[in-house]
């Protein structure tokens, strides 16, 4: 059995961490509040990373989905 599981990166240093797993985007778009201020969200169209948290040019956050399998 397969599952989407989207998963909140944020930027520390230089690269991304793993703060977050939701079932839905929108969960994980919400909790980056906690370790984010600021930015605007923009919508990619890619199914893989439907969103960004953007400062300017500056990528602060993002949604990632991925598959998990259950056997």
């Amino acid at each position: 059995m397969q599952q989407f599981v989207y998963v909140l990166e944020v930027v520390r240093g230089s690269g991304f961490v793993r703060v977050h797993f939701a079932q839905t985007a929108g969960a994980a778009q919400r909790k980056a509040s906690k370790f984010v201020v600021g930015g605007s969200w923009i919508e990619t169209g890619q199914s893989g990373l439907p969103l960004r948290l953007l400062h300017g040019e500056q990528e602060l956050a993002r949604v990632v989905r991925e598959t998990v399998d259950y056997g």
